[in-house]
């Protein structure tokens, strides 16, 4: 960081090392994400290490290092879909600000710098972000809304994704030293002219990652299974419907299936609706209606049903008073077998279409309304 005083100003004539023990640092203060600042002590730098430049100006450069814990709660509602921002930033008062510029070929040190083969974790770095910017102090609106006065900023692009696989490599190999100081593909900006006016107001460093969960295994672990297990509860509709044993057992088995599936969140104390309990829960509810027309086509065959009781009845006005033989009852009981069956047979048919067709619909809008 930087900052001028014109106490000191025209005592150099040159940028001079001057121990920041003998002169005054302007405060500065993290952001809400950082949860914890170290300084950094080397053991092998020497104790009189110079940290501060004077120019003739009066400007004074300042550097400090500190080993920073950040805490970036993820929001839930989409996973295993979700995508976040994590965002550092470093506030200065009185005057400081924070000079960064574009590497040249005169300057070729880059604004940030990231060890990729040290990213071990259920997300992948997908970009940064870096904004250098200055605000008064009675600007109403907060500093990030305050466009108008951005001294330097920078978007980088990280398509790193084998340089986790290297951990441990040696430098020596210009791929292993390309993915410990990867820096992405950037774009720069600058506008320092525009921010001269508020130079003694509030000055903030923001650097913004973007994140990206790893979906491939959530996808072969959870929704190819859970598609596989809907799709053979629908082997039922192609089972008689006097099958009542074997199609209720591969309903039950199914649902059994998907709700263990979806239990798996408690081990890990989630309480929020993710989209992952969205997509097992409408497998669960797709099955058990499979199951409900299992139980409906079976009471069919048997007669059961409120429509064959319907016409058994507009039947029974018209038929002929039965004698004492009981030849008659046996042949209605005939008649309603034989045509209950078709009846039943028509409802598997229609159901071995409309279920798929339902869950395809289910699926389009599931991904329309998490990936859109």
């Amino acid at each position: 960081m930087a900052w001028v005083d014109n106490r000191l100003a025209d005592l150099t004539s040159q940028v001079t090392p001057v121990s920041s023990t003998l002169l005054w640092v302007p405060p500065v203060a993290f952001g809400t994400t950082v949860r914890r600042a170290t300084h950094i002590n080397d053991d092998r730098e020497e104790n009189y290490k110079i940290n501060t430049w004077l120019q003739r100006q009066g400007i004074m450069f300042y550097k400090v290092t500190r080993d920073l814990e950040l805490i970036c709660p993820p929001s839930l509602e989409k996973y295993p879909f979700d995508d976040y921002k994590c965002s550092i930033e470093l506030h200065g008062y009185g005057g400081v600000v924070f000079p960064l510029r574009e590497p040249s070929k005169y300057y070729k040190a880059q604004p940030v710098q990231v060890d990729m083969t040290r990213v071990t974790s259920q997300f992948e770095l997908t970009g940064l972000k870096l904004s250098s910017r200055v605000a008064p102090l009675n600007q109403h609106t907060a500093a990030t809304e305050y466009t108008g006065c951005v001294i330097f900023g920078a978007d980088c692009i990280y398509p790193a994704n084998d340089c986790p696989l290297m951990k441990g490599c040696s430098e020596e190999s210009d791929e292993c030293y390309g993915c410990k100081h990867f820096v992405g593909t950037c774009s720069y900006m600058s506008d320092t002219d525009r921010c001269s006016n508020t130079s003694s107001g509030l000055s903030t460093l923001e650097v913004q990652l973007s994140f990206s969960r790893r979906r491939w295994s959530h996808v072969f672990r959870t929704f190819v299974p859970s598609v596989v297990i809907v799709g053979c509860s629908w082997m039922s509709f192609w089972l008689h419907p006097s099958d009542i044993s074997a199609r209720v057992k591969l309903c039950v088995t199914a649902i059994l299936a998907l709700i263990t599936m979806a239990g798996n969140r408690m081990r890990h104390g989630v309480t929020a609706v993710r989209a992952q309990d969205v997509w097992l829960y409408g497998g669960v509810i797709t099955v058990t209606l499979a199951l409900f027309e299992t139980v409906a086509v079976n009471s069919i065959l048997r007669g059961n049903s409120l429509v064959l009781y319907f016409c058994k009845s507009r039947r029974a006005q018209v038929a002929p008073t039965p004698g004492p033989s009981t030849s008659w009852a046996e042949d209605e009981e005939t008649e309603e077998t034989s045509s209950s069956g078709p009846v039943a047979n028509r409802i598997d048919f229609f159901s071995r279409i409309l279920f798929p067709v339902g869950f395809t619909v289910f699926v389009v809008g599931f991904l329309l309304y998490y990936l859109g």
